[in-house]
């Protein structure tokens, strides 16, 4: 097993819960939860069908271990292939107004 990281949760706008984990590459947000926001068709065991790279992150969720997968901005931008742009670009514009701010802050 390898390190096991600490999310931020964080409410959207649509009321879905966001968890977030901040990485020394960047923000890594839970795969589920985009999915959630804009495509709930879409699942964790459908990303590696479709050749979308995400990350396995280990963190503690109601007192136990588990991995989750994570995606980067990068691979939420690859999603615009199968989900409607405007959703994704509406979605990242979220994460940058509000949530790339608080982890900024912390690094001054």
């Amino acid at each position: 097993m390898g390190r096991v990281w600490t999310y931020w949760e964080f409410d959207h706008p649509l009321g879905n819960t966001v968890r977030v984990i901040s990485t020394p590459l960047g923000l890594e947000i839970f795969a589920e939860d985009v999915f959630n926001v804009v495509a709930a068709e879409l699942n964790n065991e459908k990303i590696v069908l479709m050749n979308i790279h995400s990350q396995e992150r280990y963190v503690v969720i109601e007192e136990e271990v588990v991995k989750v997968k994570t995606l980067n901005f990068t691979a939420i931008n690859t999603l615009k292939t199968i989900v409607k742009a405007d959703l994704i670009n509406k979605f990242l514009h979220w994460v940058r107004i509000k949530i790339r701010p608080i982890f900024q802050r912390q690094y001054l």
